[in-house]
């Protein structure tokens, strides 16, 4: 069987959950499901991912609604490799969507509803002031030039790639209708899929991304860390 449909069948039986799941039960969030496949144990802090990558992705997979959650399954196999110090590109990207499309898109002087279960006026203002002390945290983050392979300046990146996440969440849920939050996630998705291609090309679904996942899913233990993907 063609080690590209053997993942992808092994793929099908995870769910993305929320937090940091149970991996045997094939319950994982999308950074635990990376860590599995790297037989890096049970962790959604995997050594091979970008901490760049991390950041933003946590907030879209803990945030989106279950079903949308799947879609980021494929790109685990993707971001593995992907602490390759390439994050000073990754957060260029992440900018420029921010000021040409994200911050656009939230300033439209439209009244946000708050949760549901918080109706009135005051609700809704509160809610618009926590998006506003947001996206004024991102702006800041990102005025002067981020060079992630300083310390310090790599924090900030690091930081600000996990705001612009939680914005584009954020922007989501408050949604008033199902189109402009499917527009959101799609920005999210399309943004997770260009910080990937940065880098290397990596090889496509190595075998043993497959055996470590199947052996997983069968409640074994995965395979040594020494041979990681």
């Amino acid at each position: 069987m063609h080690q590209d449909l053997r993942l992808s069948r092994a793929l099908d039986r995870v769910e993305l959950v929320t937090g940091l799941g149970t991996p045997s039960t094939g319950r994982m969030c999308v950074m635990s499901l990376v860590a599995c496949l790297a037989a890096e144990g049970h962790t959604d802090r995997p050594a091979c991912a970008s901490p760049l990558i991390r950041a933003f992705a946590i907030p879209i997979n803990d945030n989106m609604p279950a079903e949308a959650r799947q879609r980021l399954k494929p790109f685990a196999p993707r971001i593995i490799g992907t602490n390759d110090g390439l994050d000073a590109q990754r957060i260029v990207i992440l900018r420029q969507a921010l000021a040409e499309r994200i911050l656009p898109r939230a300033g439209t002087g439209r009244d946000i509803p708050g949760p549901r279960r918080f109706a009135g006026p005051v609700w809704r203002m509160l809610g618009r002031l926590g998006r506003r002390r947001l996206e004024r945290q991102v702006v800041w983050m990102l005025e002067d030039s981020l060079l992630p392979e300083e310390p310090a300046s790599a924090a900030r990146a690091v930081a600000a790639a996990g705001s612009i996440g939680r914005l584009i969440a954020r922007a989501a849920q408050e949604a008033r209708d199902p189109g402009e939050a499917a527009w959101h996630w799609d920005m999210a998705i399309g943004l997770l899929d260009r910080l990937c291609d940065i880098g290397p090309a990596r090889p496509p679904a190595p075998t043993r991304w497959a055996d470590r996942l199947e052996e997983t899913l069968h409640g074994r233990e995965a395979q040594s860390p020494a041979d990681q993907g």
